[in-house]
């Protein structure tokens, strides 16, 4: 697989940054400069020994180590000097090119005996193991990579720059790093030193036989086969605590059909459904860790479609809601263990919600909202002590505050009010501006 796979394999990366930007830092002695500028303007150095790259010259310009034109010229007066007496400078190549070209420099600097110990290159590495710059880098890469086991391949082990731990072992069809594939297996390491995952290949780099993937304390996690890129066969999912998680079966890549649990750490059903076309089709139950339900869900094709009921551990619903393709749709309600209504809420065919209503424990109404198909608060919003009198309103028009805004106090009176134009108070707004405490309350029920 290439590079840019493995990421994918091994967690989310943010790949276009990265690699548009890769490190490759080499001691290297500069031997000469060309006389004139390339045909586009850059100066081309030749070095005494090969580049990471596998060529005898580098290229820079001003642009290419971000200085202007007066401190890239002193740089080539030093660097001049440094020909001279051969002193070996340490080089940052941006990357290898996929062409023929000279490879661009980055950066380069005279060598000091820390940065320099040896001449070797090194390719800087992200931690899923794409190529980054060196100062974000938590791995390396020791360029050129030796030959590998298998003909036409390289030898390839990734280290932490901190603690200097194996983070992966392979081998690439190319001599190139970035620009290989990862073939005949390979092993990744946590920053521990423990295995995170082996995974076996064949030739092409498609996964091909027992993959395994293990936890940070070296329990096995999940193991399954695979043949030609494809799942097949049993594969086994588990909990940190080595106890059997899920089982799946596969066939030419495909998740075979039928009824299927996902267990809990003690051993009972957390979730059980039907497969069909391998996505969930029928009803789906979720279960509390003593085995009654916690849930069930109406779901066709792998979505939520119909009335999805929660409840509370003694068998009481604490919630009904209707979904169509995992969208809400109608009323949903909330319960509270006694059976009273908590919350009302109505959605929109297309899943935004239209209104709010809250109650407390005793039943008395204790907020009231409303939205626009465009999701923008109309209307009055209002909210009540649990006494049953107002406690504040608010006028909205598109979202914004537009008409009066008022607060009570829990005996009844008034403690201010204020009028809105357009979102902007106009006059002294009353008494005072809402105390501190009281605007978070109200940015508390407005996110609700």
């Amino acid at each position: 697989m290439k590079i840019k796979t493995l990421c994918a394999l091994l967690g989310a990366c943010l790949l276009t940054p990265g690699m548009a930007q890769a490190d490759i830092v080499q001691r290297q002695v500069l031997a000469s400069m060309a006389a004139e500028p390339d045909s586009e303007g850059g100066d081309v150095f030749t070095i005494a020994g090969t580049t990471a790259c596998g060529g005898k010259q580098i290229r820079m310009d001003a642009r290419s180590v971000n200085l202007d034109e007066a401190p890239y010229e002193a740089l080539k007066v030093e660097l001049a000097r440094h020909i001279r007496s051969k002193t070996p400078m340490l080089v940052t190549l941006k990357k290898c090119p996929e062409d023929a070209s000279v490879p661009i420099v980055r950066q380069i600097a005279a060598c000091t005996p820390a940065a320099c110990a040896d001449g070797r290159a090194r390719l800087y590495l992200h931690e899923r193991f794409y190529p980054i710059e060196q100062e974000n880098a938590p791995n390396v890469l020791l360029l050129p990579l030796p030959k590998g086991k298998s003909p036409g391949t390289w030898k390839v082990d990734i280290y932490s720059i901190a603690g200097h731990k194996l983070r992966l072992s392979g081998q690439v069809n190319r001599a190139d790093y970035a620009s290989g594939e990862l073939v005949g297996g390979y092993v990744t390491y946590y920053p521990n030193g423990k295995i995170e995952k082996q995974v076996a290949q064949d030739g092409q780099g498609r996964q091909d036989g027992v993959t395994s993937q293990y936890f940070a304390d070296g329990t096995l996690e999940k193991r399954g086969n695979w043949r030609h890129g494809l799942p097949e066969g049993e594969h086994r999912h588990y909990h940190a605590s080595g106890k059997l998680r899920e089982t799946s079966s596969y066939r030419d890549g495909k998740q075979l059909d039928g009824p299927k649990q996902i267990l809990a750490e003690n051993g009972k059903p957390s979730t059980s459904y039907v497969l069909r076309g391998g996505k969930i089709e029928g009803e789906m139950l979720t279960y509390f860790p003593d085995g009654s339900i916690s849930s069930r869900s109406a779901m066709k094709e792998g979505k939520y479609n119909g009335l999805t009921t929660n409840y509370y551990p003694d068998g009481a619903v604490r919630g009904t809601m209707t979904l169509r393709n995992d969208l809400p749709t109608g009323e949903a309600l909330e319960f509270y263990p006694d059976g009273k209504v908590q919350s009302r809420q109505q959605y929109a065919d297309d899943g935004g919600l239209l209104s709010l209503q809250r109650h407390s424990p005793q039943g008395v109404l204790v907020l009231e909202r409303r939205w626009d198909a465009q999701l923008r608060e109309q209307g009055t919003s209002r909210s009540w002590y649990e006494s049953g009198k107002p406690e504040q309103s608010i006028d909205y028009v598109n979202d914004r505050r537009d008409g009066w805004s008022r607060r009570w106090r829990q005996d009844g009176s008034l403690h201010s009010e204020c009028r809105y134009v357009a979102g902007k108070a106009q006059g002294d707004c009353g008494e005072a501006p809402p105390a501190p405490e009281l605007q978070r309350k109200e940015q508390a029920w407005r996110a609700l």
